[in-house]
């Protein structure tokens, strides 16, 4: 694990304005049959005692377009170390959780539960930048190779004025390996802008030089646009 790190690490140097990023991100998703109710009961935990010294940023995010994923939410904690992550999956044994488990279990249902480190991030980071979320799920095969021909399509894009928001490299830590390996995200303002991106790479020599490339290196096995409905930042 730690060759595989420093390898990342060694790519993202290539690019000015990339960061190799310490820290974790945990997915819940769910499925929800009230929203409303759902999202009223996350305001209520993380406006209490609980969520004030809950050690992450967390938002509740809509999964707008999923393919056949049963799951329509995801509450998403950013982690910046270990410490906060263990702290963080730590308080989900205390009581105030366990409280808001119940509440909301008469009409939401989990369906995946992932960790995920952070690999490689840049780009503007801000949160007016980073509404919506493109995400491509990846089998990977060689990481750091990936990473290498991932930042200079990164470099070339940002050069053309073609990534509005942040974008990145997932590699996941425990969760369903035989689904998926590893993430790229792309961050937008609002999904006009997502779709105005989206349209601008895959048309765009430097994806088509990239996409050739990792053709043997890495298979997309799903990809999807999500909306971030809101965010509670660490306290």
């Amino acid at each position: 694990m730690r060759k595989y790190i420093l390898c990342l690490m060694a790519a993202a140097v290539l690019l000015s304005n990339v960061v190799f990023a310490e820290g974790y991100l945990a997915t819940y998703s769910v499925k929800v049959t009230d929203a409303q109710a759902f999202g009223k009961e996350m305001d209520e935990l993380m406006s209490s005692d609980w969520g004030k010294r809950f050690p992450a940023d967390v938002m509740l995010i809509h999964q707008a377009f999923n393919g056949y994923d049963e799951a329509t939410h995801s509450v998403v904690m950013n982690y910046a170390n270990e410490a906060d992550m263990a702290a963080g999956t730590s308080a989900f044994y205390q009581a105030p959780f366990g409280e808001f488990l119940a509440k909301i279990s008469d009409y939401s249902g989990g369906v995946e539960q992932s960790l995920h480190q952070k690999l490689v991030t840049g780009g503007d980071l801000s949160l007016e930048k980073n509404r919506v979320y493109t995400i491509f799920r990846m089998k990977v095969e060689s990481p750091s190779e990936y990473a290498k021909a991932y930042l200079k399509l990164a470099k070339a894009q940002v050069k053309a004025g073609n990534i509005e928001g942040g974008y990145g490299i997932r590699g996941q830590v425990a969760g369903s390996n035989d689904v998926y390996t590893h993430y790229a995200y792309l961050g937008a303002s609002n999904l006009q802008s997502a779709m105005e991106m989206r349209n601008n790479l895959l048309s765009s020599d430097d994806f088509k030089t990239f996409n050739k490339k990792v053709s043997d290196n890495r298979e997309v096995v799903s990809s999807n646009i999500s909306i971030v409905l809101k965010h509670y930042a660490k306290q």
